[in-house]
């Protein structure tokens, strides 16, 4: 079988240290490298997390030290839901690697896909700094991308508003620049946005933390450690990130419709998606997913 040559572009806090997690444990995924970025974290807070996680699971992955968004500031927001380490409070220990650390971090994530012997997607949980900084200083790196898939955005206002303001998803907020250049590309793009990754079904309650304790794997046990302080304090915990990762395995768990997504930029809309569906449109906009299939895959992922 061949496997997806993959680029992880992460903010690990919480829901994307399970999508890892889950990535890790993924034979249909390459993961050739994990860039990070500000959001739910630093970016150095967030490599340091990427190889945390990395490394309880006893794999070796190469992390790149991404791009800060400007004039970042942590909000009590990204505090309030995933704790002061990103994870939860888990209080991982201290990973024995080191990220790559470059003045120009661009150029180190242009060469890992220059690199690949196939064309790469670019699985994309975080703010889009990377992302939209690759492909305006990489311009002949596009031939060598075969999509992105995030999470980002909101698309179905009349299901779900912003969680940052009635019009914005945190990731598009942050960086609704980067997010507009990215909407704006000619790249094929899968999007999974808020008005989907807050299913409630898709979340994990207690009773499905205490299915993932009777695992006896290092996935599932990671996994616990991880959510079991959010799920207690919150009741429970959607895994915006995982769709994401789920896309890129299986497009097939979601019901999709073609659209043209601009993104606001500016303003007190900043970071609204204004999304027209037009079989011409680039961007697969995930409308639903399978919510059975969804968890079947989690669970059979924390399995050792």
């Amino acid at each position: 079988m061949s496997r997806t040559k993959v680029i992880l572009d992460m903010d690990v806090g919480v829901d994307d240290a399970i999508a890892l997690i889950l990535a890790l444990n993924s034979k249909e995924l390459d993961i050739l490298a994990l860039s990070t970025v500000s959001g739910n974290v630093s970016a150095r807070i967030a490599a340091v997390n990427a190889l945390k996680v990395s490394e309880v699971l006893g794999k070796s992955i190469k992390v790149i030290k991404g791009l800060s968004v400007n004039g970042y500031r942590r909000s009590k927001h990204a505090i309030e839901v995933h704790g002061f380490d990103g994870l939860g409070d888990s209080n991982l220990p201290s990973p024995k690697g080191k990220a790559i650390i470059s003045r120009d971090p661009i150029k180190r994530i242009a060469d890992v896909i220059k690199g690949s012997d196939s064309k790469v997607t670019l699985v994309c949980t975080a703010p889009l700094t990377n992302i939209a900084r690759l492909l305006s200083q990489e311009k002949d790196i596009v031939s060598k991308l075969d999509k992105i898939v995030l999470m980002g955005g909101v698309y179905d206002y009349a299901r779900e508003q912003g969680n940052v303001t009635r019009y914005a998803e945190f990731n598009f907020y942050l960086d609704p620049k980067a997010a507009s250049i990215v909407m704006d590309s000619d790249i094929s793009i899968i999007a999974c946005g808020l008005d989907l990754t807050s299913r409630r079904d898709c979340a994990v309650d207690a009773s499905m933390l205490d299915k993932m304790k009777s695992i006896d794997s290092i996935y599932a046990r990671l996994a616990f450690t991880i959510l079991e302080k959010p799920v207690s304090r919150f009741g429970y915990f959607n895994l915006h990130d995982v769709f994401a990762l789920f896309a890129t395995i299986d497009e097939d768990l979601f019901t999709t419709a073609k659209a043209d997504v601009k993104v606001i930029a500016e303003g007190k809309e900043r970071g609204r998606c204004i999304t027209t569906y037009t079989n011409a449109g680039h961007v697969t906009v995930c409308k639903d997913v399978n919510a059975k299939g969804f968890m079947d895959m989690l669970f059979e992922r924390l399995q050792g």
